[in-house]
């Protein structure tokens, strides 16, 4: 009889937050810095809440420019109301896919863009967009690899999105977006095991076409529930566009041959697998390196299901399996 999937937990955020770091010079305290908190917004979603996405978290915070001499902090973060900033941002949570924006202005009292920092100006702004969700996974034993042996899932996340131009595009835009999933669990012996991969641009990368896919395998034991996290964020400087909003998600899942997929964002009812996960298909062979614990191939890798991605994200993928490998050495010694 197959074992019976036990309760797996679903639970997902959104938030939008930023601040403004100011230094200073005193007489009295001599040099240091503060920073001033901006406006957040946070949402979220769990398991049992009825809900398919967190709602999107909403923030904007700014800073005027105006008259000096009426409030002393205002006067040092702002250089005596010279100069102005601010941000605005959305995240959701949405299902499994993340959704990610946030846009920064830095501007004097013309209302014109300010490049750089300027000598005058002691502060200086960051922000973020970020959303994560994190759930459980269940492989039940098959017919060709008993309760407590090992295996893998081969799984491609794809990241989308671009850096809009500003409104004055002589003024650098400083911007980036990460995605990042990983694993973990802890085995019947009770040994901890971790496996992660990234996915990382920013305004400056010239090899940035607007969406990238990765793959990596990610380890677990049959039988034994193991964690599944997605998290991505989209940040900015003073001056900055990213707009990540389309969508960040896991585009397509290979299985172990015979294996069964459970996750907690199904028993959440926020959809099928094929609907949360893309396409979702299993090996062909019991012995496939691409859902092998051995990693076959020397500790290599895996056979992409397309021909995408670049021979780049496959080496990225592959070094991360080799430290993986290297780890479980260590720990059989």
């Amino acid at each position: 009889m197959a074992q019976a999937a036990p309760n797996l937990d679903y639970n997902a955020y959104a938030q939008v937050y930023g601040w403004v770091n100011t230094s200073f010079t005193s007489p009295v305290l001599g040099d240091g810095s503060f920073s001033l908190n901006g406006k957040s917004d946070y949402k979220n979603n769990w398991k049992g809440s009825g809900n398919l996405s967190t709602g999107v978290a909403d923030a904007t915070f700014t800073i005027a420019t105006g008259p000096g001499g009426l409030d002393p902090v205002y006067d040092i973060v702002t250089s005596a109301g010279k100069y102005g900033m601010g941000y605005t941002g959305q995240a959701e949570s949405a299902g499994l896919s993340l959704h990610t924006k946030v846009s920064s202005h830095l501007e004097d009292n013309t209302g014109a863009l300010v490049q750089g920092n300027p000598v005058d100006l002691r502060s200086n702004l960051t922000a973020y967009a970020q959303a994560n969700w994190s759930q459980q996974f269940f492989i039940a034993a098959t017919a060709a690899r008993p309760t407590g042996s090992y295996g893998a899932i081969l799984v491609s996340a794809k990241l989308d999105g671009n850096f809009p131009s500003l409104s004055d595009p002589s003024v650098y835009n400083s911007a980036w977006a990460n995605m990042q999933i990983g694993s973990t669990f802890t085995d019947t012996a009770g040994v901890n095991y971790t496996s992660n991969f990234e996915i990382y641009t920013s305004s400056s990368d010239p090899n940035w076409t607007g969406a990238k896919t990765v793959y990596k395998k990610l380890l677990f034991q049959y039988g034994t529930v193991f964690n599944l996290n997605a998290y991505q964020y989209t940040g900015v400087g003073s001056n900055g566009s990213a707009d990540f909003f389309n969508t960040g998600r896991i585009s397509s899942i290979e299985l172990p041959f015979g294996a069964t997929l459970e996750s907690g964002a199904q028993q959440a009812g926020l959809g099928s697998l094929a609907a949360l996960y893309g396409t979702v298909t299993n090996s062909a062979t019991v012995d496939d390196i691409n859902t092998n614990w051995d990693f076959g191939n020397n500790g290599g890798g895996f056979n992409p299901p397309v021909p995408e991605p670049a021979s780049s994200a496959l080496l990225l993928a592959g070094l991360g399996v080799l430290g993986l490998l290297a780890k479980r050495q260590r720990r059989q010694r």
